[in-house]
């Protein structure tokens, strides 16, 4: 268009020179019939639009919107009161079987439109969120729910749950301790007053150093445990490391140690395999021993026990803290029955006594048939020995529930000593291996 003050051949000077313009353009969208008769007439015309379209708008893509942490790593995690436990602060996420992870956004369609032509401009619709389903998750009702319990996480568009938790460094401040429900895999040690624990697993590439694991299956300690009189290991199958120093191992199979045991307490329900020395501490085995040597050469004392079941001991333990408590009760109950009258405070403690000398009976009996128990697989492992390979040495203790042998003098191996059920004598037997 052309103002009037500048009309040459050709130009459109009038509205409907416009429209006309327009409707041989083939132009279907609404003219803007008052801008264009004021664009007519100023003397500084512009490029002005006098008739729109509609632009298309493409649909939106769909997503998951995750309801928990997929970060593998451990979060900082604060408790309200003021002091703060970075030992218990440090966690990482885990979700248990049927929890969401995610809801599934679906995409939305994309909203076509038009040009001033009235030709349709095509939108896109959305694309489907982009992910796959892995190990452990399924797809639901418009979410994705856990079928089993560990850390969630999102690699590669694959969601899924581990049940292994495998952390590159050091159990330590910056990861806090561990409570995971599936196997865990340390690539470096755990340090000091941490604990780790586990519903399968537990692999250890560094040090286990004065810090507690507990797995419900194995425990593996390729860098050694080294104790320093505050490490507790506890495993529901076996333990296996290179050496253990000032250490509390139990174990409900057997226990492998590529080097020494060093002052430290061992049980197991299997049978105890290393390839150097057991030296000082308390070693309980229920199946039998294979060493090198036992005790050493400055006679630090040594006590390994044999064909003996721990828990029987742990509960002739705890049958004798009742009959502690029950003599208790029964000293008191002396003073009373000196006594020509109760006062009603000593009255109350009287009938609570009785009550709780009831609670101690039931206890007893619980634990007696336990020992019970205990007595009759011991008895029936005839065939736990000691296998050693190197060195008897002087103080030395072997004992059995039935019989003890005490090394006063070193004995040179290869040597067996096991017991005989009919004599209850602990025999030691040089060679034969």
């Amino acid at each position: 268009m052309s103002p009037l003050t500048e009309v040459f051949d050709g130009g459109l000077t009038t509205l409907e020179d416009v429209l006309d313009a327009c409707h041989r353009e083939n132009v279907k969208a609404e003219i803007d019939e008052e801008l264009v008769e004021r664009q007519l007439v100023v003397s500084d015309p512009v490029d002005i639009a006098i008739a729109k379209g509609i632009i298309s708008e493409d649909g939106k893509d769909g997503y998951l919107d995750f309801k928990v942490n997929m970060s593998a790593k451990p979060q900082f995690i604060p408790k309200d009161d003021a002091a703060v436990d970075y030992k218990n602060s440090m966690q990482i996420t885990i979700v248990e079987i049927g929890d969401i992870i995610a809801d599934i956004i679906p995409p939305t369609e994309g909203e076509d439109g038009m040009d001033v032509r009235g030709n349709v401009l095509k939108a896109k619709d959305g694309e489907k969120a982009r992910y796959f389903v892995g190990e452990g998750i399924e797809e639901k009702d418009g979410q994705l729910i856990a079928t089993a319990a560990g850390t969630p996480s999102m690699q590669d568009n694959v969601v899924m749950v581990h049940r292994n938790y495998v952390l590159q460094g050091d159990i330590d401040l910056s990861t806090g301790n561990m409570n995971f429900p599936g196997t865990v895999v340390i690539h470096g040690s755990v340090t000091d007053g941490f604990e780790v624990i586990s519903e399968e697993n537990i692999v250890v590439y560094g040090l286990i150093s004065g810090a507690k694991v507990r797995a419900k299956g194995y425990v593996k300690c390729a860098g050694g445990i080294q104790g320093k009189a505050r490490a507790e290991i506890v495993a529901g199958s076996f333990v296996a490391a290179t050496f253990v120093s000032a250490a509390s191992i139990v174990a409900e199979g057997d226990i492998i140690i590529t080097k020494d045991i060093l002052h430290s307490n061992v049980s197991c329900l299997g049978e105890l395999r290393l390839g150097g020395s057991i030296i000082g501490g308390i070693t309980t085995v229920f199946k039998g021993i294979e060493c090198g040597d036992i005790g050493s050469e400055t006679g630090v004392k040594t006590i390994v026990n044999i064909r003996t079941h721990y828990r029987q001991e742990k509960a002739k333990e705890l049958a004798n803290s009742v009959m502690i408590e029950v003599g208790a009760i029964y000293e008191k109950y002396l003073i009373w029955n000196k006594a020509k009258a109760l006062n009603e405070a000593e009255g109350n403690e009287l009938l609570q006594a009785a009550n709780k000398l009831q609670d101690l009976i039931t206890k007893r009996q619980m634990y007696d048939n336990r020992v019970a128990k205990f007595e009759a697989m011991v008895f029936g492992n005839k065939n736990a020995k000691i296998k050693l390979l190197g060195m008897l040495e002087s103080d030395v203790s072997i004992a059995s529930p039935y019989s003890k042998y005490t090394s006063t003098v070193p004995i040179k191996g290869p040597l067996i000593v096991s017991e005989n059920n009919s004599s209850a004598v602990m025999a030691v037997a040089v060679g034969g291996i």
